[in-house]
């Protein structure tokens, strides 16, 4: 999957994350972590953050990397809530320009930056952060081993790595659970996911230690629930749309990869987990 089919995708769906995902409210790209305390789309979308923060410890004496910043939710989360000084880089310059504009709004563009960089070959120099951070961005590498890899370099001794993402838990699938699959993956510039078990094997082999995974995926049904139905029900106007110019190609096979991901994560061919470990 190349860098400018992916920032191409987040270019053009970018509306439907306005409309749909409340983004000028919630700022986040990624699912919500439902539970008990919080149940709205909002509060679970930022409530992600929270959890994530936590399964680490960030404070303010830490320099974090954002992986795959998107517009800056995290980050700015981040920055504001926890005192972190953090770094948001991503390959998409329209999202860049969001992130900024965001951190600037909520004054703290004096310890949240952003950059276009990759992920899986920065320009920081060696043990440059203490926390290594990303939510549902490394699907997006070709090799998740290389941004393994980049993450061991750019942490300094002690250092943490905290990530939410997709994880395949099945291997053999039948041609229709393959092709359901590649609806999903395909219509949102995803390669492929890694096994979670192959994910941990490549941390433990680039010397990460304390490796912990929590399965999140009731957690973040709502979320998927949510983006399925809104799939549905947006289908027969969207032929309209379509064949009239007021959506384009990269727009519906979005809406598609919002019904299919839901299926295959309730038939059981994924996972939503949360990994966190030391370095």
């Amino acid at each position: 999957m190349d860098t400018a089919t992916i920032a191409e995708y987040y270019t053009e769906s970018h509306i439907d994350y306005q409309l749909i995902w409340q983004l000028p409210v919630s700022h986040g790209l990624h699912a919500g972590y439902h539970d008990e305390e919080y149940s709205t789309h909002g509060a679970a979308v930022e409530n992600m953050n929270r959890v994530l923060a936590d399964k680490v410890d960030v404070g303010p004496d830490d320099r974090v990397l954002d992986c795959g910043c998107g517009v800056g939710g995290s980050s700015v989360w981040l920055g504001d809530h926890r005192g972190a000084t953090v770094e948001g880089i991503d390959l998409v310059p329209m999202q860049l320009r969001k992130a900024r504009d965001l951190a600037s709004k909520r004054g703290v563009d004096d310890r949240v930056s952003f950059s276009r960089q990759d992920f899986t070959n920065t320009a920081y120099p060696d043990d440059s952060f203490d926390v290594i951070w990303g939510i549902e961005a490394i699907c997006h590498a070709e090799d998740k081993a290389d941004f393994i890899a980049e993450a061991a370099r750019l942490l300094d001794d002690g250092g943490r790595l905290v990530l939410s993402d997709g994880f395949r838990a099945v291997d053999q699938m039948t041609p229709h659970e393959r092709e359901s699959m590649d609806k999903w993956l395909d219509g949102w510039a995803v390669p492929n996911l890694a096994g979670a078990d192959t994910f941990r094997e490549e941390l433990d082999e680039r010397g990460f230690d304390d490796i912990r995974f929590e399965d999140a995926t009731e957690n973040v049904m709502p979320s998927s629930k949510r983006l399925y139905w809104v799939s549905r029900l947006a289908a027969p106007i969207e032929k309209v749309m379509l064949k009239t110019g007021l959506r384009t190609e990269t727009q519906a096979q979005n809406r598609v990869a919002a019904r299919y991901q839901h299926e295959t994560l309730d038939d059981g061919l994924w996972t939503y987990g949360i990994f966190a470990a030391e370095r």
